[in-house]
């Protein structure tokens, strides 16, 4: 029952990876700006002075998580949507380890759920464990 719910729940996590990239590549891409003010320590904003696609510049305040990078003058990378009139930070690659994590979830769990299923219908496991151990000590055997 364990390694079903970690079965779902990696298919989530590699959904929800999968889902934050593809609204990464619906953008019209980044554009410079340049830091006009900061909030005070506690709200962590920044007043961002951007030329977006269509040539309009804007100024407008998002919140970040990067206390140490930003500071009054300067320059950011701005992620824009044109489309939903949207704009944010780009705080970097945030799909990346989401994407790893739920496939390794999925794999390591639908190979559990799969082990199961063999052992509940009486498979003995005494020949591939043998040549699991065979192929184990070949690739440790590189290592010496």
């Amino acid at each position: 029952m364990a390694s079903l719910m970690l079965l779902v729940c990696g298919l989530a996590v590699l959904w929800l990876g999968v889902s934050l990239a593809a609204d990464v590549n619906r953008s019209a891409g980044l554009v410079p700006g340049r830091v006009v003010a900061t909030g005070v320590r506690m709200t962590l904003t920044a007043d961002v002075q951007y030329t977006g696609p269509d040539g309009v510049t804007r100024t407008e305040t998002f919140e970040h998580h990067m206390p140490r990078k930003i500071h009054q003058g300067s320059r950011v990378q701005i992620r824009v949507w044109p489309d939903e009139r949207r704009a944010e930070l780009d705080e970097g690659d945030k799909h990346t380890d989401v994407i790893v994590m739920g496939s390794a979830l999925t794999v390591l769990s639908a190979g559990a759920l799969v082990l199961l299923l063999l052992w509940h219908h009486g498979v003995r496991m005494e020949k591939s464990r043998a040549r699991f151990h065979l192929w184990w000590c070949w690739l440790v055997s590189f290592w010496r």
